[in-house]
């Protein structure tokens, strides 16, 4: 199968919020209204860096996205979806390449992102050179690269 990468748009957004929604739902549904209640903010996120965003298309479908944002002087990995029937195909790791390259040819040369300790695309990041350095927000790890 062929996966394609393209710059996300606005027209991507109700995707994006369907792919968020649908992980708090599976894996934080105890945060869910939380979730919600912060819509507006997540929403400002999602467009102020529209920029960052990458779309994964396989057989002409919405297969996954991939959100950084700057923060200081690091490039902080927002959210890496892909959607059920589009996993173990390689598109996680593609839309973390794509996040590397982008960050780095954006001058970043330190990069970070968060994950719950039960995820298994800890091993993907790991893989990907990045190193755990403790316990943030939600008990949230965190995963640290430097280029």
């Amino acid at each position: 199968m062929i996966l394609k990468l393209r710059q996300g748009c606005v027209t991507d957004l109700p995707a994006i919020y369907r792919g968020e929604e649908s992980y708090i739902r599976c894996w934080e549904p105890d945060h869910e209204a939380a979730w919600r209640s912060q819509l507006e903010r997540h929403l400002t996120l999602w467009v102020e860096n529209l920029d960052r965003l990458t779309v994964a298309v396989m057989r002409g479908q919405f297969a996954g996205y991939m959100l950084w944002a700057a923060e200081h002087r690091c490039a902080e990995l927002c959210t890496i979806h892909v959607r059920p029937d589009f996993r173990r195909l390689g598109v996680g790791k593609a839309l973390l390449d794509a996040y590397l390259r982008d960050a780095a040819r954006q001058g970043f040369k330190h990069c970070r992102l968060s994950v719950r300790p039960d995820n298994p695309a800890k091993l993907m990041y790991l893989t990907a050179g990045f190193s755990c350095t403790g316990t943030g927000r939600h008990e949230y790890l965190t995963y640290e690269r430097r280029a």
